[in-house]
């Protein structure tokens, strides 16, 4: 089978199954076609095709294709968060503290975590502060101006 094929295969076996794992996938492809991949190449092609695991409504964890318009919808929501709920951001060494509005952090941080970007080490979210780890003081200034966009020099510490 050509990987077109098999990156249309496994997109459509993921889409109509809830797949808690690799193995899984190779186990329907080696079922239904009798065609036998590794589990890295299925790993491999789940990261080319966007699709991870990502939690469902049941606390459950399924492979699920990333929408890149979440990734816009998160910025927009961030941005408008920004104007409304952020209180304050502060860049220190390698991190960010982000201070809300009591309640909003973890709000925040949700979105922050759609971003997906690959800056980011690490969000830790509370009632009202969000921590955010990256490697070094740029790459921090940097992680700011993709999640807020324009609003880069108001508030900044």
């Amino acid at each position: 089978m050509k990987k077109s094929k098999r990156l249309d295969l496994i997109s459509t076996i993921v889409k109509d199954n809830d797949i808690h794992s690799k193995a899984e996938i190779v186990d329907y492809i080696d079922k239904h076609f009798g065609i036998k991949y590794s589990v890295a190449t299925i790993g491999r092609d789940l990261n080319e095709l966007k699709i991870y695991k990502m939690p469902s409504a049941n606390n459950e964890r399924y492979y699920r294709k990333f929408n890149d318009n979440a990734q816009n919808e998160a910025k927009t929501k961030l941005i408008n968060l920004y104007k409304e709920e952020i209180e304050k951001v502060t860049i220190k060494d390698n991190y960010l503290i982000i201070k809300t509005s009591p309640g909003f952090a973890q709000s925040v941080n949700f979105y922050i975590d759609q971003m997906n970007l690959n800056e980011v080490l690490g969000t830790v979210g509370g009632n009202d502060t969000i921590l955010i780890l990256v490697e070094s003081t740029e790459l921090a200034a940097f992680v700011h101006y993709q999640l807020f966009g324009e609003t880069y020099n108001n508030d900044v510490i």
